[in-house]
């Protein structure tokens, strides 16, 4: 059962329609800079480059999934928008643990249009170090979910950074800077191979992340190999078959004995992930507390077991960006 505390970690779509040339590695977007060091939560993903894709897994809040709806919402009124990457963050406050919240949009946006058109809407204007800011009022359809203004700004017509206002006046300091990304979250990263299409990163005490992340809401069995973590880092390849990249750490001693025997198995292990997909485990290490691995899946179970996953998260309803 997914968790009612808007805070909490819960699954995410985002569906990146079109195609860019090539791909990247996570640790080489432009939009990492932005991301606040210390992050609890961050999640990226970029466009699948596979035309038979609906969408990939994200972890993020219901605060980050009201970030969005609301950027593509302010944003809709721009005819030429694109977005080619999307990375989501949250992280802890002084009002609360997750309570901040922010998106970060890398693509081609006309910003005079779209603040032309939210200030007609009854968004206001202001300024951060010279940097001209959207504040944005809850809309009326969130007002019992959110009652704090956001802000908004676009730089250069290519960036686009949505959300709590400290969170967003973080991401204008690293950018006015000139800082680059966060090296614990580029180490993190370096954890996964550098093909993936979608990531996170979610790095908390062991005590918040089980308040946080609960196993139920990952609709499969092997979910208990997170009990006592307190970092995990995942990853998706999009492809024909599709490669989940995961690193794990701190977990609690009796997970890690039982993955130990799973990597001294001197074969190919399948590992019921739920009762529509059965990846094959291609790779797993235990070592000093970490257990890192991938798995295998048929791009259609995968496919099929989103779907499934889809229709049980309240994220269901939430619109998703076209190019």
């Amino acid at each position: 059962m997914l968790p009612r505390n808007k805070h909490s970690v819960l699954l995410a779509f985002v569906l990146m329609a079109g195609a860019v040339a090539g791909w990247a590695s996570p640790v080489s977007s432009k939009l990492l800079d932005l991301v606040p060091e210390g992050a609890q939560i961050v999640a990226g993903i970029e466009d699948p480059h596979n035309p038979n894709s609906s969408g990939r897994l994200l972890l993020v809040t219901h605060s980050c999934n009201l970030d969005f709806k609301d950027w593509v919402a302010i944003t809709g009124v721009d005819p030429r928008r694109e977005s080619d990457e999307v990375i989501e963050v949250a992280t802890s406050s002084p009002e609360g643990e997750l309570k901040d919240h922010l998106v970060l949009v890398a693509g081609r946006f006309d910003r005079e249009h779209i603040f032309r058109a939210a200030l007609r809407n009854g968004a206001s204007l202001s300024e951060y170090r010279g940097q001209g800011l959207l504040v944005v009022e809850p809309f009326a359809r969130e007002s019992q979910e959110m009652n704090a203004a956001r802000w908004m700004a676009i730089l250069d017509d290519r960036t686009s950074i949505f959300g709590a206002p400290e969170l967003v006046r973080q991401a204008l300091d690293r950018y006015l800077s000139g800082a680059g990304p966060d090296p614990m979250l580029v180490e993190r990263l370096l954890q996964l191979h550098p093909d993936m299409n979608s990531w996170n990163v979610l790095v908390m005490s062991g005590s918040m992340f089980a308040r946080h992340v609960a196993p139920g809401q990952l609709h499969a069995p092997w979910a208990h190999i997170l009990d006592g973590a307190d970092e995990l880092t995942v990853g998706i390849h999009c492809g024909s078959t599709d490669r989940i990249d995961f690193a794990v750490h701190a977990m609690s001693s009796e997970a890690r004995s039982s993955l130990a025997r799973l990597a001294a198995a001197p074969r190919a292990i399948s590992v019921d992930l739920s009762t529509s997909m059965r990846p094959r485990l291609r790779t797993l290490s235990v070592e000093r507390g970490c257990v890192r691995g991938s798995f295998l899946v048929p791009g259609e179970q995968f496919e099929r077991w989103l779907a499934s996953v889809y229709t049980r998260s309240p994220s269901a309803s939430i619109p998703q960006p076209r190019r």
